[in-house]
């Protein structure tokens, strides 16, 4: 999760921090939001760092709360989003993305929330799995 909330019951834990970075399927495109940007809901945190780096900006044509989303909605039709650098390498490597030069990056923790009272068995692995592929991830 982007942004946990404090429940009685459930742990949050630091997983890894996000590098949101802003791409685009054009080679050189503008440094701000343009008509074909996609708005990528990745929560308050993100909402902050965004008005504050492009204060002008009024909206996009299209936004969606759902990450892949948005990013398999450019890759169809073009345009650029905001979208985790650990998650862009394929798409880069084989051109379909660039990242946009002189764009903000932000930074997005990521927690692991799950029953504080967690005890051995599935759920321990399953944690302890999920924490070693974020590790591997960054």
């Amino acid at each position: 999760m982007y942004t946990p909330q404090s429940r009685p019951g459930l742990t949050g834990e630091l997983l890894l921090e996000e590098r949101l970075v802003m791409v685009s399927t054009r080679e050189n495109p503008p440094s701000e939001p343009g008509r074909d940007y996609v708005y990528v809901d990745w929560g308050p945190e993100f909402f902050g760092q965004h008005t504050l780096a492009f204060p002008n900006f009024s909206g996009a044509a299209l936004t969606v709360n759902i990450g892949w989303l948005g990013l398999e909605h450019i890759l169809k039709f073009g345009g650029s989003v905001f979208f985790p650098a650990r998650m862009l390498r394929e798409h880069e490597v084989a051109g379909r993305l660039h990242r946009v030069a002189g764009a903000p990056e932000f930074r997005l923790p990521a927690y692991l929330c799950y029953p504080t009272a967690e005890g051995p068995g599935p759920l321990a692995l399953a944690l302890d799995t999920i924490r070693r592929v974020a590790a591997e991830a960054v």
